[in-house]
């Protein structure tokens, strides 16, 4: 029953319905379809492997592996330097934000329904500017304060990152629901692949490289008009 309470938690925080604010970013991709290069699912699908590989892989998604092994610890100290780190390493204006105001809302809406300590240390430390609340941070942060694994941790962080995508796609292209669903079903190995090689990565390989994603993003808030946030 007790992981059972924990999986229902760990969808909670994935879901769309959730107030995060995630799904009201579309990640450059907005850009994309507005200049005409993305006009279908194998654009989608083309995008969305690039946006996985160049900023999610060791990126986002080791941020939260790195995150959640700090929390275990209880080593606030490691935690605030990897909440600047991965600040340091959004180059878009639009993305760092994003995550910013994603992660913070997702630390204030679960601080207040669940308590933890580490949780209240972190939002103090925002509090006082002496940390962002970038959104992998905190993910991980809320993850081990609900007893989810590390595993599970990633793999959820990667499928809310999948489906956000594909459901911004969905809108802008437009496609069918059901176009939606097989794009990530063609994305799934390449997410789990993801995963199953963060087990032997370390602080030392992060990194992240999606030029042309970074740029689309700088530019989204140029466009005439825009469906998402900017």
């Amino acid at each position: 029953m007790h992981s059972q309470s924990n999986l229902f938690r760990l969808f909670q925080i994935t879901d769309s319905f959730f107030p995060s604010g995630s799904f009201a970013y579309s990640r450059g991709l907005e850009t994309y379809v507005n200049e005409g290069i993305i006009r279908d699912r194998d654009g989608l699908e083309k995008f969305l492997k690039a946006y996985l590989t160049g900023l999610v892989a060791k990126g986002d998604a080791l941020f939260v592996k790195l995150s959640w092994e700090a929390a275990g610890r209880e080593e606030l100290s490691t935690i605030l330097r990897l909440d600047k780190l991965t600040h340091s390493m959004r180059l878009a204006k639009e993305l760092r934000e994003g995550s910013i105001q994603t992660g913070r809302q997702l630390l204030k809406v679960m601080g207040a329904l669940h308590s933890s300590v580490l949780l209240g240390h972190f939002a103090e430390k925002i509090e006082t500017g002496d940390a962002w609340g970038h959104q992998p941070v905190v993910f991980a942060l809320v993850c081990d304060a609900l007893e989810i694994s590390k595993e599970d941790s990633v793999t959820a962080y990667l499928y809310q990152t999948v489906s956000g995508v594909v459901s911004a796609g969905v809108r802008l292209i437009p496609l069918g629901h059901l176009e939606g669903q097989r794009v990530i079903e063609e994305i799934r190995l390449t997410a789990l692949k993801i995963a199953e090689d963060l087990v032997s990565l370390s602080e030392d390989d992060l990194s992240s490289f999606a030029p042309g994603i970074e740029i689309r993003a700088m530019r989204h808030e140029c466009l005439y008009t825009r469906l998402f946030r900017s």
